[in-house]
């Protein structure tokens, strides 16, 4: 039995340890990696196009959270009202989804169907069909009634959460009546 001095050398780690190093090694060398090349995309013309994009978005986005005649929305069934001048949604929805057809669909039939810059862009998007929703006529009287613009008529976009479908997209007076649909 030997009692002298242990040998003195670099501690013994198990299999396991060592295998979460090599983890934690790998993980952090991604999150570098992506941090640089997040870093060099934003460097580029493109990157710098992708930020004002999100910048543009998160404006447009609060103001028309706050908009007159959203509250009003809100308290009438839809879970998100958005008011914005439809010629600066427009704008915005050109920048952001250039390639979607569907997109330049609706805005073209918006633009035939009057001035944009003339008209408010009404969105409201209802989270389910499990309970009783309010009439696309009745949300259009209800912005109409809010906002005391009588004589302006405006673009009203209704969407259900639930399946991602428009249940009415159109061109509303503010009591309620439909002058024009727009179809996608």
């Amino acid at each position: 039995m030997q009692t002298g001095p242990q040998p003195i050398g670099p501690p013994k780690h198990s299999g396991c340890m060592l295998a979460l190093y090599g983890l934690f090694g790998a993980g952090l060398f991604v999150i570098v990696a992506g941090g640089v090349a997040t870093w060099l995309f934003l460097q580029t013309e493109q990157g710098q196009k992708v930020v004002q994009g999100v910048e543009q978005a998160a404006e447009w986005m609060t103001e028309a959270i706050q908009a007159p005649g959203t509250t009003e929305l809100r308290a009438a069934g839809c879970e998100m009202a958005l008011v914005s001048e439809a010629s600066q949604a427009a704008d915005l929805f050109r920048t952001l989804l250039p390639s979607q057809e569907q997109t330049s669909q609706m805005l073209e039939q918006m633009e035939a169907a009057g001035n944009l810059r003339e008209r408010q862009l009404v969105m409201c998007s209802i989270a389910s069909a499990d309970r009783a929703d309010p009439s696309c006529e009745e949300l259009a009287q209800t912005y109409g009634e809010a906002v005391h613009r009588p004589s302006e008529s405006f673009f009203l976009v209704v969407i259900r959460q639930s399946d991602d479908s428009p249940q009415c997209q159109g061109l509303y007076s503010a009591d309620g009546t439909l002058l024009e649909t727009i179809e996608l």
